[in-house]
């Protein structure tokens, strides 16, 4: 790694559609001066064509990660592979010490998660998930709330986590890897959902026990639809219900928290300044507040130290931005693999109820 204030060289592995996002946030930070990618490995030319576009241009081109892993100019990895590629290639960045950035989930099995995640802590690395809802100012202020306490203590939660289904059958010209199983580990739960999950956690803290039920509506050997029941050490109990649905277009979550002495509406979709963006509150004594998003983003964007007249659309570039300070400052990244696994915890608790019909302790998912 350069010292000093020097920008953080970065390689990307992957150049598929989600690469897209990813490359966008990038080109924003290399604006700022603080990254450059340096190199990008993709075994199809045309997905490295397509994210060196976005770019504005690009060095080094690789076939496969491992090289670009090695090439000595490279300070840190942005894996971007489906995710039956993350366990190799996230154990090479941690042999080579290098900064790590991946998308989520870590693995299509918790087994392998595992594995992985003990890597990452032997290495010591700074290591950052792609959990970039954390970085929604609407999920942002809900954190707020829950920590802070204005209206109490959170009682109960509802989450709705629901999106096209993303696979050529359903989005033509889409891939169709999250299909399978076997590359995908899961469906809607494990692939889109994790997301949520990682919420959950953010928001209310560790859970204890999970309930869950799935369906395969569609035909494939991954569930379509999870709903999950999900109890937290502190008291808090919730509902997660995720799906991917045949509706082209469609990607939204509807949060709602029950705290003591107010109802809180919370509605966002995935990219900047979406239209479904909407934050409600009706506290005790008082009527609805329809919270004003717009400026909510603004001041967002201005305690971030970024124009809020600048055109970012995706909530990576400020996951990235985050990861970036933190390889600066020296500080380990957030959300880390720790977060990760309490996710997958999540997940892995939830395909194990829907097996077998019973509730499942997380702490029975560690045994010995």
């Amino acid at each position: 790694m350069k010292a000093g204030l020097e920008p953080v060289r970065i390689g990307i592995i992957g150049c598929g559609q989600i690469a897209q996002a990813h490359a966008a946030a990038l080109r924003f930070l290399s604006e700022d001066g603080l990254v450059t990618v340096v190199a990008a490995a993709d075994p199809v030319p045309s997905g490295i064509d397509r994210v060196a576009g976005i770019l504005g241009g690009l060095g080094r081109r690789y076939g496969d990660g491992l090289s670009l892993i090695n090439d000595p100019d490279v300070d840190a990895v942005a894996v971007v592979t489906p995710t039956a590629f993350h366990r190799d290639l996230i154990l090479a960045v941690a042999a080579a010490g290098k900064a790590l950035f991946t998308e989520k989930p870590l693995a299509p099995t918790f087994p392998a998660v595992c594995e992985i995640i003990e890597h990452v802590r032997k290495s010591g690395i700074a290591a950052q998930v792609g959990f970039q809802s954390r970085f929604h100012p609407i999920v942002r202020r809900l954190h707020g709330w829950v920590t802070g306490q204005p209206f109490g203590a959170a009682m109960a939660y509802g989450i709705r986590d629901d999106q096209f289904w993303p696979t050529a059958s359903v989005v033509p010209g889409h891939s169709s890897w999250r299909s399978s199983r076997t590359q995908a580990g899961g469906g809607a739960l494990l692939e889109h959902s994790i997301h949520s999950c990682d919420i959950t956690s953010w928001l209310f803290g560790p859970v204890t026990r999970v309930y869950a039920a799935t369906r395969n509506v569609f035909g494939f050997d991954v569930e379509d639809v999870a709903a999950l029941t999900i109890e937290h050490e502190g008291g808090t109990v919730g509902n997660l219900v995720s799906v991917f649905n045949g509706v082209r277009d469609r990607e939204e979550r509807r949060i709602e928290v029950f705290f003591e002495r107010a109802a809180v509406e919370a509605t966002t979709d995935f990219v900047i300044g979406a239209s479904e963006d909407s934050l409600l509150v009706k506290a005790q004594g008082a009527g609805v507040d329809r919270v004003d998003v717009e400026a909510l983003r603004r001041a967002t964007f201005s305690n971030e130290g970024v124009d809020p007249d600048r055109q970012v659309f995706v909530y990576q570039y400020f996951a990235y931005r985050s990861f970036v300070a933190s390889i600066r400052s020296g500080l380990q990244p957030s959300p880390d693999v720790e977060d990760a696994l309490r996710a997958h915890e999540i997940v892995e608790a939830g395909y194990e109820s829907a097996r077998t019909g019973r509730p499942v302790e997380i702490a029975s998912l560690h045994p010995g």
